[in-house]
């Protein structure tokens, strides 16, 4: 018994977040969350860029990235420039956007910043967020734990960007509904217009385009599902069409989908990308290391913020001598307390 407690591993060995794959993971999912890559725990990718294969592996086998595509798309990794050797490596095994205190030249990556600061009671700063230019995305931090240490969150903070007029994101829903939106083009015919969702990229992700010149008399009409208005508290990406105030017409189209609008005049019209629904910015909360879903996301299941969660897998502690010592201490300990028992009761 105590040589099997004793004989050290061959290598390290890592916990299993059952709340990954069952009950939690699968809700946030549904709700639009993304998952990614943190790696495994103590392993720099710059050191050893098996990790990535690892780290892909561990996660894309018992999740989706997100509901608009399986594959992983998001990797974390350590502050500083990439290597062209790292950068392959994660080129080769799908991922496509990196973050978010890593730099990259490579036009293959899309670097996300961390440009919102914490969301941690004590270290959040609301002005970070306000100093975003509109029509970015806003990308936050939070880890639940470090070492023993529960973290909290900034309550106040998170009431105040709940009430804001965001887009709540992820890093990989962000960038592919930009090249989704880009990817939009329109043919006219006779008094209408057709606008077609041309995106060909890994997820099915739904772009959006921003329509001027708008009067109230128009028809749409959908290739596939009829979509139904959006309101002006949609923030979680979807389709459907808004007509603001101001007579824009935002059309957020599905990928291979199309929707042809029907109106009097076509030749005042232009249109461009734009930010889902007309919101201000987008805003994502990076969910850093994150080893067991339901401590990384408690704190939030309630509110509409959608996180961009970087799983890391976390090691389990290399076994020492301590309960091996001790264990051996109480076998010993016990026969004599026994004796001495026994020879004070014969007294």
């Amino acid at each position: 018994m105590l040589l099997s407690v004793t004989a050290p591993p061959v290598a390290a060995e890592y916990r299993e977040d059952t709340w990954l794959e069952n009950v939690i993971g699968p809700e946030l999912l549904l709700k639009g969350d993304e998952f990614g890559c943190h790696g495994l725990e103590d392993v720099d990718p710059r050191l050893d860029i098996t990790v990535v294969s690892a780290c892909k592996s561990y996660v894309s086998s018992r999740i989706n990235a997100s509901r608009w595509g399986p594959n992983l798309l998001s990797y974390a990794i350590p502050e500083g420039a990439l290597s062209d050797k790292l950068a392959d490596e994660l080129v080769d095994n799908g991922f496509s956007i990196i973050g978010d205190q890593s730099q990259t030249d490579d036009q293959r990556l899309t670097s996300i910043s961390r440009n919102g600061g914490s969301i941690e009671s004590g270290l959040s700063d609301q002005s970070l967020i306000e100093e975003v230019p509109a029509g970015n995305l806003v990308s936050m931090y939070w880890i639940a734990r470090i070492d023993d240490m529960n973290i909290r969150r900034d309550r106040g903070l998170v009431e105040w960007l709940v009430s804001q007029d965001y887009w709540f994101t992820t890093w990989g829903e962000w960038t592919t509904h930009e090249e989704a939106s880009l990817s939009i083009n329109s043919s006219e015919s006779s008094g209408s217009i057709t606008f077609t969702n041309h995106y060909d990229g890994m997820w099915r992700t739904p772009g959006t385009v921003v329509i001027d010149g708008i009067g109230d008399s128009f028809e749409l009409e959908w290739s596939n599902v009829q979509y139904p208005p959006l309101g002006e508290g949609d923030r979680n990406l979807k389709p459907g069409y808004r007509l603001d105030t101001s007579g824009q017409l935002y059309l957020t189209i599905p990928k291979s989908e199309s929707v042809t609008f029907t109106i009097n005049n076509t030749d005042s019209l232009n249109y461009s990308a734009s930010v889902f629904n007309g919101l201000e910015k987008g805003l994502t909360i990076a969910g850093h290391h994150t080893t067991n879903m339901r401590e990384w996301s408690q704190d939030f299941r309630d509110t509409p913020l959608r996180f961009t969660w970087l799983i890391e897998q976390s090691k389990i502690p290399d076994k020492t001598l301590v309960l091996p010592l001790l264990a051996l201490g109480i076998l010993i300990a016990t026969p004599l307390a026994i004796r001495w028992v026994i020879a004070r009761d014969q007294l």
